[in-house]
């Protein structure tokens, strides 16, 4: 096994040799026989425990227990206690639940905290098992069937590639202990069950069930790969893209099946075909939102833009170098320019600063160059047909006074900014 993951290592993981390593270490058998593995290989490690505090003294043992080879190993150890049980009742969480999300949340702070690269988890080819068949039994596409992945994000699992019996004989061998959690032998949980009920059976009906689970997952992710670049393709060809906005044009969309439709649309958190297809066919104005993005129908199309970051509302702008914090490109300058909607001039015995950049508020009105009278904003935003995320991305740069100077790339205010140059007039440019 020492020899079979070496290779492995340095074939698919060669840049952990360099890396400062946090090795998750419940004290159980499996990330046991990890860390002494990279402790043999002279690896760079820490070892952190989470005592979840769900079986009394059994749970503080285990702490006491993994801080000894910690200690014995002369490797950095960090522990926590989580109340798990108040966790799950706030909330409303399993216990499995709630341990991951705690685990995961702490092992990133000390990612922060103690400048660790990347976190090292024991899970192997057994767990790979059981997630499939949790992951059957509850529906699920071909995502949830290739079972879990080697590296996410900064989470790697080495020990992937082994089964359960090699990781219990190399400790057996190596003469390792490890503490046991009794739970593990109930059948409480699914996962349990499948441990111990579903997959002994599966090696009754054939000795070889795991070596060909192992190259049915090998399959299901080259099927993977494949969809992801046919998908990749067919974005290409379906949006086009401005200002970070995705639009797609709603008849193009319509004529997706239902497969296409949700792989196109569920990298954004769109999942629903039904929902999908229900906007397409709805009034303009009308939209739906995923957690991190909205989804705006606007006449012959569908917009998709992030709900991520939205900006600061009002920004001022003390001199004309004082640009570097706006959220767009401006430009001020006294050197000559020509007027357009880019470009605007301002006399700088009217003008004084600070000026302000801000969106559009209920009641703004302002005189548009070239018109008569004066125009609500919003009106004007109709009359220019403006989608509800133009209107939402468009800025107003405003005078001291919070008068509306320039509506930006659209049209300035004919009482409060210059048309015909003079000396020493300001020249505002967006870019």
């Amino acid at each position: 096994m020492f020899q079979k993951l070496k290779q492995h290592l340095e074939q698919n993981f060669p840049f952990l040799k360099d890396q400062k390593l946090l090795l998750t270490v419940s004290g159980g058998i499996d990330s046991l026989v990890m860390t002494y593995l990279f402790h043999a290989l002279d690896y760079s490690i820490g070892i952190a425990h989470c005592n979840f505090q769900l079986r009394g003294h059994e749970s503080d043992l285990d702490e006491l227990f993994v801080k000894n080879i910690a200690t014995n190993m002369n490797c950095s150890f960090h522990s926590i206690r989580f109340d798990t049980k108040n966790y799950c009742q706030q909330h409303k969480v399993s216990t499995q639940i709630a341990a991951r999300e705690l685990r995961y949340s702490w092992f990133d702070k000390l990612c922060k905290t103690e400048h660790y690269d990347t976190i090292l988890t024991a899970h192997h080819l057994n767990d790979v098992i059981e997630t499939f068949f949790i992951n059957l039994s509850r529906g699920t596409g071909i995502d949830g069937l290739t079972g879990i992945p080697a590296i996410n994000g900064n989470i790697v699992r080495p020990l992937l590639i082994f089964s359960r019996n090699e990781i219990d004989a190399y400790a057996t061998s190596h003469h390792i202990k490890w503490r046991e959690d009794k739970s593990n032998a109930k059948t409480d949980y699914l996962r349990n069950k499948i441990r111990h009920l579903v997959i002994p059976e599966l090696h009754n009906l054939n000795p070889n069930f795991k070596e060909n689970f192992t190259q049915t997952i090998v399959h299901l992710k080259q099927s993977r790969d494949f969809i992801d670049q046919k998908i990749n393709n067919l974005k290409q060809d379906l949006f086009t893209e401005q200002k970070g906005i995705l639009s797609i044009s709603k008849t193009a969309l319509l004529q997706l099946s239902d497969f296409e439709l949700y792989e196109v649309f569920k990298p954004y958190g769109f999942t629903s075909v039904a929902e999908l297809r229900k906007l397409a066919k709805t009034q303009t104005g009308k939209e739906i939102h995923s957690d991190t993005y909205h989804l705006l129908n606007n006449r012959e199309v569908l917009m998709l833009y992030s709900s991520e970051n939205k900006q600061q509302e009002f920004f001022y702008i003390q001199d004309l170098n004082d640009t570097s914090h706006l959220p767009i490109s401006l430009h001020f300058s006294t050197k000559t320019k020509e007027l357009n909607r880019d470009t605007i001039a301002l006399d700088p015995e009217k003008t004084q600063f600070p000026l302000i950049l801000r969106k559009r508020e209920d009641g703004d009105f302002f005189h548009p160059t070239g018109m008569q009278g004066k125009k609500k904003v919003s009106k004007y935003f109709k009359d220019e047909k403006l989608s509800k995320i133009e209107k939402e991305n468009t800025w107003l740069l405003c005078n001291s006074k919070n008068q509306i100077l320039w509506i930006v790339n659209y049209r300035s205010d004919r009482y409060l900014t210059e048309v015909i140059p003079k000396e020493n007039t300001i020249f505002v440019s967006k870019q």
